[in-house]
């Protein structure tokens, strides 16, 4: 007999890769959806310089998420397709969180109904930055137990 616990009703994906953050945006890549009832985009990063205890200026990184049907063609997620998980209060350009805290993860919980979703990290004010991306976590399957 299998004892199921939550592992086996998630599934992971990477769309940011941990990289160096510093003056450009990180596009991520998109993460299939298929057989996934909805997912959770978590934003994770390392020491980032001009973040963290004592940010300086108007450091800070926005998370903005996109969806497709066909994995090309991307657009932004709207207030519909997002539910609150880090004080998301509303969307704009499909940016759904924004941190100054380089301690703390953020989350974001996706309940759109495309096939495939992708991060997009925008940060403001860094110059020397630090390690950051960006992981999908799928959930709710289809089938279970997912694999």
């Amino acid at each position: 007999m299998t004892m199921r616990d939550l592992s086996h009703d998630l599934a992971f994906g990477s769309s940011v890769t941990v990289q160096t953050i510093s003056a450009g945006n990180l596009t991520g890549s998109g993460v299939d959806l298929k057989g996934f009832n909805s997912a959770t985009v978590l934003l994770v990063m390392g020491d980032i310089d001009e973040m963290g205890g004592s940010p300086q200026g108007s450091a800070r990184i926005d998370l903005q998420l996109q969806h497709s049907d066909d994995g090309s063609g991307w657009g932004n997620v709207t207030d519909g397709d997002v539910v609150d998980l880090s004080g998301v209060t509303s969307v704009t350009g499909g940016i759904v969180a924004s941190t100054s805290d380089d301690r703390t993860p953020v989350a974001v919980g996706y309940v759109g109904d495309k096939r495939y979703l992708r991060a997009i990290l925008q940060p403001t004010g860094l110059s020397n930055g630090g390690p950051a991306g960006a992981v999908v976590i799928k959930g709710q399957p289809r089938h279970a137990p997912a694999t």
